[in-house]
């Protein structure tokens, strides 16, 4: 849809809806058209293309609150909305935190977040690029033959906002990603790597040759991999897999999470919770993050906010409700879609990478090296941590044999302070990210 009738669009309804007795008024108009090819032993698998258009539709009278959504953006169907959510509004019950936000947004330079390079790539573009990528992955070793599949795709994404107190806020981005799974095969045992590369502009991203052979890389190393032994011992976790562990510590720094008591890092401002190498950012404002956004869902100016400096936790993340209950500014974090509330989520989430120049192995005598992570393992509300994790033995400050099959385990308020030294390895290919991390000592669950 062209830029000025979604403009008009979202106006048009707000108004409707102020002249219909709503006090205050918010529309949440989201345009996201995305094409993705996949591709295996060279042969297009499959072409996704997509366009999907919605409009959400929130409404405030006497502190009750009424939200609807379509996609079907007739007049007819839009009236009809309208008429819906402020029949909602009458039957809701008042709460106090209903009302649109104080924290409006203004005005930011260019977060070079939209490239028109993006938006002009076609389907044989994605194709081209994810067949360079599987072809590097087979040249890199013999032993890979077969992909379980390699994807390459775009996608365009542009919010309308505009409330009662707000006329017309707007922002589009893209993004663009690769990733490639190659298995490598030796004898009767079939393992897999995967390396994934995502960007706002497609000239960040990395070469299909360099996602093919990283991804090669990581499936050849995976092979001949056993359990260890149980004990206590140092565990170093990979970028990648440090970045999985901070994003299921995300629901502790929830400011909501923090006021029903679900979180335990509750009650916990001014306190070291981590080691003092750990520093932890959420930062809307970051130029071509893939979190990176002007405004939030409600229409609140994203920041660069320090949650934890130096092991000191400093601040949650907070919708403007949260905000507002505990008399702190918002932080930009009300993150939603059309068809969704708005509620806490990150923006640009990371560890900051610290000045340890060394590879964090190299003082481990005997410990793990953790690549990957599977299944749900973090429980934020009673601070247990064990996880299935895979990567490698550390033998004398090296990577010595190929790990699977075993857990490891602890308190999350004992391994955050347990946290001995960050690396330097920040890498944003997802808007969660760290560097590589390692913890003094957990346990490690192997074999017997």
């Amino acid at each position: 849809m062209p830029r000025q009738p979604a403009y008009d669009l979202a106006d048009k309804v707000r108004v409707q809806a102020e002249r219909s007795g709503a006090q205050e008024v918010e529309t949440y108009l989201e345009t996201n058209t995305t094409i993705e090819v996949r591709i295996r032993q060279g042969q297009l698998e499959l072409l996704s293309q997509s366009a999907i258009q919605g409009l959400g539709l929130r409404m405030f009278r006497d502190r009750r609150m009424g939200f609807f959504y379509t996609t079907d953006l007739r007049e007819t169907v839009l009236t009809e909305l309208v008429n819906r959510t402020l029949a909602l509004t009458n039957e809701a019950t008042p709460r106090e935190e209903n009302k649109l936000p104080e924290y409006l947004a203004s005005s930011q330079s260019d977060l070079e977040i939209y490239d028109p390079a993006v938006v002009q790539l076609r389907p044989e573009d994605l194709v081209k690029m994810a067949r360079a990528a599987e072809d590097s992955a087979f040249a890199k070793n013999e032993r890979i033959q077969t992909t379980r599949d390699v994807r390459c795709g775009a996608s365009l994404y542009e919010v309308f906002f505009s409330n009662t107190f707000i006329a017309r806020q707007t922002f589009r981005a893209t993004s663009v990603w690769l990733a490639a799974t190659p298995i490598a095969t030796e004898g009767a045992q079939k393992r897999e790597g995967t390396y994934v590369d995502r960007k706002r502009f497609l000239s960040d991203l990395a070469r299909p040759e360099q996602i093919g052979e990283r991804a090669a890389e990581r499936a050849l190393a995976r092979l001949g991999a056993a359990a260890v032994a149980s004990g206590r011992v140092p565990v170093v976790f990979s970028a990648e897999a440090a970045a999985i562990f901070l994003q299921g510590l995300l629901p502790a720094l929830s400011a909501l999470n923090v006021i029903e008591q679900r979180s335990f890092l509750a009650g916990k401002i001014g306190q070291a919770v981590a080691g003092p190498s750990v520093t932890i950012i959420d930062d809307g404002t970051m130029r071509r993050g893939l979190g990176t956004r002007y405004f939030d869902g409600e229409g609140v100016q994203t920041h660069r906010t320090v949650l934890v400096e130096r092991g000191i936790l400093r601040q949650y993340v907070h919708s403007a409700a949260t905000a507002r209950r505990m008399n702190v500014p918002a932080t930009g974090n009300g993150i939603r879609s059309y068809d969704s509330l708005p509620t806490i989520g990150p923006t640009n989430f990371y560890i900051d990478a610290f000045s340890k120049t060394r590879p964090l192995i190299e003082d481990v005598a005997q410990g793990l090296y953790v690549n990957g992570l599977a299944g749900f393992g973090m429980d934020t509300v009673s601070g247990e941590y064990s996880q299935q994790v895979d990567g490698h033995w550390i033998e004398k400050g090296v990577l010595a044999k190929p790990v699977e099959g075993v857990t490891v385990a602890g308190r999350l308020d004992e391994m955050l302070l347990g946290i001995d030294a960050v690396g330097r390895d920040l890498d944003f290919r997802n808007n969660i990210a760290s560097p590589t991390i390692r913890f003094k000592e957990l346990t490690v669950g192997g074999a017997a």
